[in-house]
């Protein structure tokens, strides 16, 4: 149990600072050129993960949906809309801005599966929308500055996008593991990526200036940050549970508030504090009140789905907010 306990603090400070790192990578390394770089090193570690403990095979037929969906929308998505937005607003933004999955859900299982939301959900929904509002309005953030308005919004979409995974995710009949899957998700997000960089980056390739605090960030971004993140998140998730798991993963965007202060001297103003507690409150509200329905759900009928928890074929449960490589 201690040792979950330390992987999940470890975790969330590697995800937290990543904002921040890819910050720095991104000051040398164009956008689509960082993804493929970093899918291809997360993917490098995972497959000797895998062949050593004999994992390394072709995933079941029937989980090759949530792969494509899952690769494409919250990895594949997730990453370019991230590496696109950070260089016009600051990291600590970026992360709250990130991990407003759990709200999207809401809606998504509304529309999607006619799931209608408790009360306590549409209250927590309501106050993840206000913070939003704090973070985004004029005040808070220059509109008229490149960049700043269009980041923003990329992240939201990068959200929004990783919800509607999830809602796949909940609702997939699982052959496997999310852990065998996960390589095959990173090939799927690796490819429309590489084809980006080819089209749109292939003059500035021979342009890249490989210094020490570029290499570094590559090195985090791909084997720490996404293969050796996802690996932990499995052990955590198994010893601590998805409740406790699922609300450890919200210290991560403020982990990145944090960092960016210190590391990157951005600045948080007063306005910026109410949008960070607001958002983050609202999706503390909406995960808690997501479990309490899955409790509350008599003989654990599964024909209504939750919004908090993801079972898989050896019982194990996964949190709703699920990592994001």
């Amino acid at each position: 149990m201690t040792r979950a306990w330390l992987l999940l603090v470890g975790l969330v400070i590697v995800w937290g600072s990543h904002w921040v790192v890819v910050k720095v990578g991104l000051e040398t390394v164009p956008p689509f050129t960082y993804g493929v770089l970093r899918l291809l090193g997360g993917m490098a570690v995972l497959a000797l993960l895998m062949g050593a403990t004999g994992r390394l095979r072709r995933p079941p037929r029937g989980d090759w949906p949530i792969i494509v969906s899952y690769g494409l929308l919250a990895v594949g998505l997730g990453i370019t809309m991230m590496n696109l937005a950070l260089p016009y607003i600051p990291a600590g933004r970026s992360s709250i801005l990130a991990y407003t999955i759990p709200l999207w859900v809401v809606p998504v299982m509304f529309v999607a599966a006619r799931v209608l939301p408790t009360r306590a959900e549409v209250v927590g929904l309501v106050l993840g929308l206000i913070g939003l509002a704090l973070l985004l309005n004029p005040a808070a953030i220059d509109w008229t500055t490149t960049g700043a308005l269009l980041g923003s919004l990329l992240l939201v979409i990068g959200a929004f996008g990783g919800a509607v995974a999830l809602v796949h995710v909940r609702r997939h009949p699982w052959k496997g593991t999310p852990f065998d899957t996960q390589i095959w998700q990173l090939l799927v997000a690796l490819v429309p990526m590489l084809l980006l960089m080819l089209v749109l980056e292939r003059e500035e390739l021979g342009s890249i200036e490989w210094n020490l605090p570029t290499a570094l960030a590559v090195l985090y971004s791909g084997p720490l940050a996404t293969a050796f993140a996802f690996w932990a998140s499995q052990m955590i998730v198994r010893a601590l549970g998805p409740l406790t798991t699922g609300i450890g993963y919200l210290g991560a965007p403020l982990v990145g508030v944090i960092a960016g202060i210190l590391v990157l001297g951005e600045t948080l103003t007063l306005l910026d504090l109410a949008g960070v507690i607001v958002t983050g409150l609202g999706v503390v509200v909406v995960v808690l009140a997501g479990r309490a329905r899955s409790q509350a759900r008599p003989g654990g009928d599964d024909d209504e789905p939750t919004i908090t928890e993801i079972t898989l074929p050896d019982g194990t449960e996964l949190p709703e907010l699920a990592p994001r490589p």
